[in-house]
């Protein structure tokens, strides 16, 4: 079975922490990537191809509505929002 991947954008790094934990505790979950900013997301996402992302909207560098705007721009296909 393939584990659905997630990755988690927020500001907050100790409810980070506490979505780590849950979601790594699920057995068809895995974390494949952790950002605290907008800008450190969208670096990521060069480099991981995630099921889902968990976007905080107030951060940071670049808000959570500005990420998704960039990922638009870049036709990252395999985004759905």
């Amino acid at each position: 079975m393939n584990k659905i991947k997630v990755c988690v954008v927020d500001d907050n790094r100790e409810l980070v922490g506490l979505l780590e934990e849950y979601i790594s505790s699920q057995d068809d979950m895995e974390i494949v990537g952790v950002a605290h900013n907008g800008q450190e997301c969208l670096e990521m996402l060069e480099d991981t191809d995630p099921d889902v992302l968990l976007l905080d909207i107030i951060m940071p560098h670049l808000d959570g509505l500005a990420v998704l705007e960039r990922l638009r721009e870049m036709k990252k296909g395999s985004f759905q929002m």
